[in-house]
């Protein structure tokens, strides 16, 4: 849905000023007011934004027009042919102008509708007002005082000869179609074509780890202005004067932001010191469109294209890293160079972004997945009978697994839960027995401040346990009686009846056996303090134990990085740089972008003399300190050093 700069109110004004301008074509480049002439963008932006409602095209020839629905709307200044043409060329718009027209709706309960009805499964209200304020602009619905939305007579006339969509039709509509995606260049189809297991496998791991975004760019459109840029030919000078000048970056990230096209196959050197874009790259330009730029990125960078079918399921960077690393052995790759991957396939519409932390993928990317030659994980399958039975099932999970169906045997699900808690780190008791609670966790949060937690096991050979098995009132006396904040039960799962809403209500949390059982399989390889692990045993837990941990190593990982990038700047100048250097240069390079607190809890943590990330420099400034492999053995030397002393207490 278009988004113009500005108050709602002035939506068709501005809009009228912008397609008046282009009732001739116009070249890619040509400056068009956005929204008037103080502000201006290329005809190429313009297009991106106004081209997907059906307001503009672009041409053949490389040059965008308005579409004859934009004309009859200039010519006869009637609403009604613009929201036509929205209604035409985007889902929910009749739509919802028919769910308003009676008494109204607030927009959180059109977006109810939205999802319930329409299976539009949007995760904000913001697709909603967009559409709210295009038709209050034209006229055709108003805001009442009590906060809904309601159609005018104007809309009411309007809609009546507008050809609805049932809600079956956008059920279909959730899946993409082979057949409904966009046909790629032909360029891109060849670089595609070309590729089998071998060159997939060699294709560069390290690529996209620097994409200059300056203050203005998104991932996508930072790399537009780059190929751009380097359009015929552009020497390498030329190439770090241009980063400065776009981009704000020093001579150090613009070498990175070169080194990141050439790997991902947009830039081909072509003398000494001078560049251009691969054919590819201008046949991308040429298009506009975001499959395609996947497209040669997939063919010349490890693990873009593979991400899809990995983000079947809702996952944050943590897991996703942990997903890679579990179906291709050996592959693993920064935070900053994974969240790029997620930004580019993101802004090309193939994955979303339901939280801060979280992602997978879209219908449109699902489709999308089965037209690439993905990388084919490796065969981990045992040719011998003998490899495998030396290789058994884990067997605490399937202690845990097996113990939660056996009813008749309380006991062996009590310490099957124990040895699970007991392997994630905590200070865990098993006490069992009648009028006693199962299970007593304990947690230190300081030396002389700690919590208690107890736990209460049921097992049931059935998938869920009834209200009638818990009696929430003698959790209570337990937690009473052993002094607990916490009270949690575990089970195989959990009636969405009263148990839930009994337990919401005496503040119990309900942690399932698969809940468990991931939470130890993750830990294994991204352990989490015991502090961490707090959240789990309240009411209120929503299964995201690794997102303040994923957050310190996204920052932590970003800062190490950026001091890296310093290093050429000090090397060339003999000038430290400081924490507000360090924050200026990640304020786009991870989101949300993080606090001054942030990089300088980093940054100290790397200046301790225990780890030499950073050296102190003059006037409160820093030096880089050892490479980044000498600092990741330091702190995992120090993690070891502690975790052996941990052991050793208790």
């Amino acid at each position: 849905m278009p988004h113009l700069p500005g108050g709602f109110d002035g939506y068709l004004t501005r809009l009228r000023t912008i397609l008046e301008t282009l009732t001739t074509p116009q070249p890619r480049d040509e400056k068009i007011p956005w929204p008037s002439a103080d502000s201006a963008i290329s005809a190429a932006e313009v297009a991106n934004h106004l081209a997907p409602a059906g307001l503009v095209q672009r041409n053949n020839d490389g040059t965008i027009v308005a579409t004859d629905q934009a004309r009859r709307w200039l010519a006869s200044q009637d609403h009604a042919e613009l929201v036509g043409a929205l209604h035409t060329n985007l889902r929910f718009i009749g739509e919802l102008m028919y769910e308003i027209s009676g008494t109204g709706l607030t927009v959180s309960e059109i977006n109810d509708v939205a999802n319930q009805y329409y299976y539009l499964g949007w995760q904000s209200l913001d697709p909603v007002q967009r559409r709210c304020y295009w038709l209050r602009a034209s006229g055709m619905a108003e805001l009442l005082f009590t906060g809904k939305v309601i159609l005018t007579a104007h809309g009411r006339e309007v809609l009546t000869h507008l050809k609805l969509a049932c809600p079956r039709d956008f059920e279909s509509q959730a899946a993409v179609l082979l057949e409904d995606l966009p046909q790629l260049m032909p360029a891109t189809s060849k670089v595609l074509k070309d590729l089998d297991q071998g060159l997939l496998e060699s294709r560069v791991t390290a690529g996209l780890n620097h994409v200059p975004k300056g203050a203005k760019h998104s991932l996508i459109s930072s790399l537009a202005a780059q190929v751009d840029a380097a359009t015929p030919r552009i020497e390498r000078g030329a190439f770090i004067e241009f980063c400065a000048s776009e981009f704000r970056a020093k001579p150090s990230s613009a070498i990175s932001a070169l080194d990141a096209v050439r790997n991902a196959g947009l830039f081909i050197q072509v003398d000494r010191a001078a560049f251009e874009p691969s054919e590819a790259a201008r046949a991308w330009r040429a298009s506009g469109l975001g499959l395609d730029l996947v497209g040669i990125v997939h063919a010349h960078i490890r693990c873009v294209g593979e991400l899809l079918p990995l983000l079947d399921e809702t996952r944050t960077v943590g897991e996703l890293s942990g997903a890679i690393e579990s179906t291709y052995p050996g592959l693993s790759f920064g935070i900053g160079a994974l969240r790029n991957r997620l930004h580019l396939l993101r802004e090309a519409g193939l994955i979303e972004q339901p939280t801060n932390t979280s992602f997978r993928v879209t219908p449109l990317g699902r489709t999308f997945a089965r037209t690439l030659p993905l990388e084919a994980a490796p065969n981990v399958e045992q040719e011998s009978s003998d490899v495998i039975a030396a290789a058994p099932e884990d067997p605490t999970l399937a202690t845990l697994f097996d113990s939660a169906t056996d009813a008749a045997h309380s006991e062996r699900l009590e310490k099957a839960v124990t040895a699970v808690f007991q392997e994630l780190g905590l200070d865990v008791r098993h006490i069992g027995g009648q009028g006693q609670t199962d299970i007593l966790i304990t947690i230190r949060q300081s030396p002389t401040e700690s919590i208690r937690i107890i736990i209460d096991t049921k097992a049931s050979k059935y998938p869920s346990i009834l209200e009638t098995a818990v009696d929430f009132g003698t959790l209570e006396e337990h937690r009473v009686k052993y002094g607990a904040t916490h009270v949690a039960l575990v089970a195989p799962g959990f009636d969405t009846g009263r148990v839930r809403s009994r337990a919401a209500k005496s503040g119990c949390a309900l942690i399932t056996i698969q809940d468990l059982a991931d939470i130890l399989s993750r830990s294994r390889s991204e352990p989490l303090t015991p502090v961490d692990l707090i959240p789990l045993f309240s009411a209120e837990y929503e299964g995201d134990l690794w997102g303040e941990a994923d957050r310190r190593a996204e920052v932590l990982n970003a800062v190490i990085t950026a001091v890296a990038d310093e290093s050429e700047y000090v090397a060339e100048t003999g000038r430290s740089f400081d924490q507000y250097d360090i924050h200026r240069a990640l304020r786009r390079a991870i989101q949300p972008s993080p606090s001054m607190d942030e990089v300088t809890a980093a940054l100290d943590l790397l200046a301790s003399p225990l780890v030499g990330g950073v050296c102190k420099g003059t006037k409160d400034g820093y030096l880089p300190g050892l490479p980044v492999e000498s600092v990741g053995a330091r702190l995992s030397a120090l993690a070891f050093a502690v975790q052996r002393c941990w052991r050793s207490s208790n």
